[in-house]
């Protein structure tokens, strides 16, 4: 037993001698170089390139200058602690400009990523080029171009469909007749689409229509995302015609709603005060050398696009642009706002284009926002609360908020809403956040039920 014990603890040792051994042979076989004299950036460069071309050199895997070169910029950004403050490879900052610019070309389809990869149509819009190259709802994309989605990033293969070019010509290759959640059912038929890109306008008001509640007529719209076409036409349009119908008030659903432009967020805030100067939202950096920049956004003229009583309906994913209306619209008493406090991101990111390569955006966090009665809109180091407290704090209960994202979700269809409202368990889903809204406008008492 002695001998057998003795021979394990042995034979466990000996790799590990040899391991090291072979190190230490490889080690003394090579005189250790000099360092360089290089001080600073110069010896920053010399390091990068020096690492650089021993990995290609000696990675035993396959590695491209590209991914080496990404995963090094995007390192830097990192080392801020900041998770906003990033590098944006070229694919990704495409992306960024696409989505904050409000308009591209693609093939005029709603669409759901599904875990492999692979992406769902669900609404091919009425004379888009999805339909007219015959794709239909739950169609399921597996390759672009000829070379297979499954199991890529989402914001990859999305940027491969859509383009900055009108007219360009997109292949697809889909599964039709399987399961619409998977890109790989052996039970679908594999077909092949050319679908000619055309302008695709991202919306961003979602389900206007009119709430009846006691005689009283109340007009409710959703607001996904603050982009370059939010306010104007899409917003002012949905206003005007939630007026028409005989809308008493309005309920602004900001529920998920990420943010995006400021200056978007500021001229809506702006259509509803009817007040010329009003301070809308100001910033205030940490960094005196950014001070500079600071400044304050304030109302241009007297007059509002409307005058009804407004409610807001906000979550802990309304962040951003988003927050910047619910605290301004708050502050001025213009509001009465009903769901959870807000995200807490007041972060002002200032976006690079990079001058060594423009297909790189930098986006850096540069100061803070700050409401008219200058509540920070950021979430604090030290765990402080940031973000909008409503009104009327509505919390949601256990399994709540995804159900209601999905309602939302559902209920963003523009083109088959009859369709989706007679086929959907999630259409007429129980929100109590707007249920509240509605006594609150009725005037009913409201009772919160956890």
């Amino acid at each position: 037993m002695g001998r057998y014990s003795y021979f394990v603890a042995t034979f466990s040792i000996l790799p590990l001698t040899v391991i090291v051994g072979v190190l230490i042979l490889f080690f003394s076989s090579r005189p250790a170089p000099a360092p360089t004299e290089a001080e600073g950036l110069e010896k920053d460069i010399q390091l990068y390139a020096e690492i650089r071309q021993r990995l290609l050199e000696h990675y035993d895997g396959e590695l491209t200058e590209d991914q080496l070169r990404n995963a090094a910029l995007e390192g830097l950004a990192h080392g801020t602690g900041d998770q906003y403050t990033r590098v944006l490879p070229p694919v990704k900052a495409q992306s960024q400009d696409l989505d904050l610019g409000g308009r591209f070309y693609g093939i005029g389809s709603v669409i759901r990523h599904n875990e492999d990869g692979s992406i769902r149509l669900l609404e091919p819009q009425p004379g888009g080029g999805a339909a007219k190259a015959g794709l239909l709802a739950d169609d399921v994309v597996i390759a672009v171009d000829g070379v297979s989605i499954l199991g890529q990033p989402d914001e990859n293969s999305l940027n491969r469909i859509k383009s900055a070019e009108e007219g360009t010509v997109v292949h697809l290759s889909i599964l039709r007749g399987g399961d619409p959640e998977r890109g790989d059912d052996p039970k679908a038929t594999r077909l092949e689409f050319d679908v000619t890109r055309s302008r695709v306008e991202s919306y961003s008001v979602h389900d206007v229509h009119l709430e009846e509640r006691d005689g009283h007529r109340f007009g409710y719209m959703q607001i996904s995302d603050i982009n370059a076409n939010t306010y104007d036409p899409q917003f002012k349009e949905a206003v005007a015609e939630l007026q028409t119908g005989g809308a008493e008030a309005l309920i602004i659903d900001l529920r998920g709603n990420g943010g995006g432009r400021v200056n978007v967020a500021v001229a809506l805030v702006d259509g509803l005060i009817a007040e010329e100067g009003a301070m809308v939202v100001f910033t205030h950096s940490s960094r005196e050398s950014n001070r500079g920049s600071d400044g304050e956004y304030r109302t241009r003229d007297a007059v509002a696009i409307t005058d009804l009583p407004i409610v807001i309906l906000v979550d802990n994913d309304t962040a951003s642009a988003s927050e910047i209306i619910t605290g301004a619209l708050k502050d001025h008493g213009r509001a009465y706002v009903i769901g959870e406090r807000t995200h807490g991101k007041g972060l002002v990111q200032t976006i690079y284009k990079l001058d060594t390569d423009p297909n790189y955006s930098l986006n850096i966090t540069t100061t803070q926002y700050f409401t008219p009665l200058g509540r920070r809109v950021q979430n604090g180091k030290q765990g402080e609360p940031g973000g909008i407290l409503p009104d009327l704090v509505i919390p949601y209960r256990e399994g709540e908020e995804t159900k209601l994202h999905w309602r939302l979700r559902v209920r963003q269809a523009r083109y088959n809403r009859e369709e989706a409202a007679a086929n959907s368990n999630w259409w007429n889903f129980e929100d109590r956040m707007l249920e509240a809204a509605l006594d609150v406008l009725t005037g009913k008492p409201v009772t919160v039920k956890d």
